[in-house]
């Protein structure tokens, strides 16, 4: 039988393996279960159920959750920008594993870039959510001097979108470039 660390450190893998590739792992519902499994192994229900109507209130989820809100914001579903507000929420959690140690001095300007001038300026992310397929939409994850995510959200043709940060309003914390206005 397991024991109760291989059992936490089994969420905890999962949970880092759903937020970064949420299509092939079932999605928001899945990301929520193995979020409310993880608060409950390390005693943080109360916690979490407060990270989640902050969400709400911010927000940053609606009726149909995240996806909602995503949807709300951006006119269309986005799963990469979905995963990276949870990402956010593991990360202040510690229960996000980052593949690299990196720190952005900031978030880049209004300008318009892709995909791979972002890692030419701050290295490979942390944090890659989505696959690897340029016909697809990705989100980009670093953390910052202080600890905190920004996100860089590209669109299928790899333009970047959108950039945000933060845990404010969730409609106020992105930052789009000319093309992400277009859209």
């Amino acid at each position: 039988m397991r024991s109760f660390d291989d059992l936490r450190d089994y969420l905890f893998d999962q949970l880092n393996a759903a937020i970064r590739r949420p299509g092939m792992h079932g999605g928001e519902p899945v990301i929520l279960t193995l979020f409310d499994a993880l608060a409950f192994a390390d005693s943080r229900t109360e916690r979490w159920q407060a990270e989640l109507e902050a969400l709400v209130s911010r927000g940053a989820a609606n009726a149909a959750m995240v996806t909602g809100a995503v949807h709300e914001v951006l006119g269309y579903r986005s799963e990469d920008v979905m995963a990276s507000v949870y990402a956010d929420l593991a990360h202040r959690h510690g229960w996000l594993t980052l593949d690299t140690d990196s720190r952005i001095p900031g978030v880049l300007g209004e300008g318009d870039c892709v995909l791979n001038e972002v890692i030419e300026e701050f290295g490979a992310p942390p944090l890659w959510f989505g696959g690897t397929n340029p016909a697809y939409p990705k989100t980009l994850g670093y953390p910052d001097r202080s600890g905190a995510l920004v996100f860089f959200h590209f669109m299928p043709e790899l333009r970047l979108m959108a950039t945000r940060r933060g845990d404010g309003d969730f409609r106020d914390s992105f930052l789009f470039t000319p093309a992400g206005r277009s859209r």
